[in-house]
């Protein structure tokens, strides 16, 4: 709704111009002065003009029926601007697991599944650190290490990176087997 690029714009008196699909949304963002257009973030209405494009936690919501399908949607996003802006700034969710990549897997595989969110519904009534939005509709967070590789197969430079604080795991959201939670910024160009 308009909340980071209007950040963006204040800080920096860049123009700023925000893409979304839902025309609510959209709106929100106009009410506030920032302007937003409907648009779709793996054929997005590239201008020209831009300098940078963003994905403010956008990446982890374009997810498929399977892993590579989501894989093939992250990576269709981000390829959109490759090569059409000098920048591309990314802040993503980053679930670090005890066991490689595995806690973004499970939570792929819990909300993307139907009977899997029918369960995980019940035991966040119960439990409500384990409550998603995403049930029934998918989520794909991944590890650091996995995002840098999806950066770098796709022909992208990370130029720097910032460590986000780590947030609070409660001990349901360990049986998750996640390590760490937190929030990083990458800022790519094009190799």
């Amino acid at each position: 709704v308009g909340h980071f690029a209007e950040a963006i714009s204040k800080e920096t008196s860049a123009r700023v111009r925000v893409v979304d699909m839902d025309p609510a949304s959209v709106e929100a963002c106009r009410i506030k002065g920032v302007p937003a257009v409907c648009g779709d973030a793996l054929n997005p209405p590239i201008s020209g003009q831009e300098k940078v494009a963003c994905f403010n936690l956008i990446l982890h919501h374009l997810v498929g029926r399977s892993e590579q399908e989501t894989l093939s949607l992250q990576s269709k996003a981000l390829s959109a601007w490759r090569g059409r802006v000098p920048a591309v700034f990314v802040n993503e969710y980053i679930y670090d697991s005890y066991f490689g990549t595995l806690s973004g897997r499970l939570i792929y595989w819990i909300t993307r599944s139907s009977i899997l969110s029918a369960i995980g519904r019940l035991v966040s009534v119960a439990v409500p650190s384990l409550k998603a939005n995403t049930f029934g509709i998918g989520v794909r967070f991944r590890a650091r290490s996995e995002w840098e590789a999806i950066f770098q197969r796709l022909g992208f430079e990370v130029v720097g990176a910032v460590r986000g604080p780590e947030e609070d795991v409660s001990l349901a959201r360990r049986m998750l087997l996640i390590k760490s939670c937190r929030r990083d910024s990458f800022l790519l160009v094009s190799i």
